[in-house]
């Protein structure tokens, strides 16, 4: 045979040898009789899990905003020239210069 074939053969049954233990699920060592041990189930009730009450914070209250009234503004009243151009009869053009 050739030394290349040998030499996979070898390798793959080591491989497979190393990869006995993969394949021994549930193998119980000391008692040969039995071969697949069930795994254990433990039932409990479920567990109770209580939120706690939510915050419910009231609007922030703010010192109210006080607007001043506004200053009320006497002035004078400002001086103004009437007058008026006369155009033709019985038609006149009024004006008002303010000062």
């Amino acid at each position: 045979m050739n030394l290349k074939t040998i030499a996979l053969a070898t390798a793959t049954g080591a491989a497979l040898f190393a990869a006995v233990p993969a394949f021994a699920h549930g193998w119980d060592h000391r008692h040969k009789a039995r071969y697949y041990s069930a795994p254990a189930y433990v039932y409990a009730p479920r567990p109770v899990i209580v939120a706690p009450r939510p915050y419910y914070y009231a609007p922030v209250a703010y010192a109210p905003v006080y607007y001043p009234p506004r200053p009320v503004v006497v002035r004078p009243v400002a001086p103004v020239l009437y007058g008026s151009v006369p155009i033709g009869p019985n038609v006149n053009i009024g004006f008002g210069v303010r000062f």
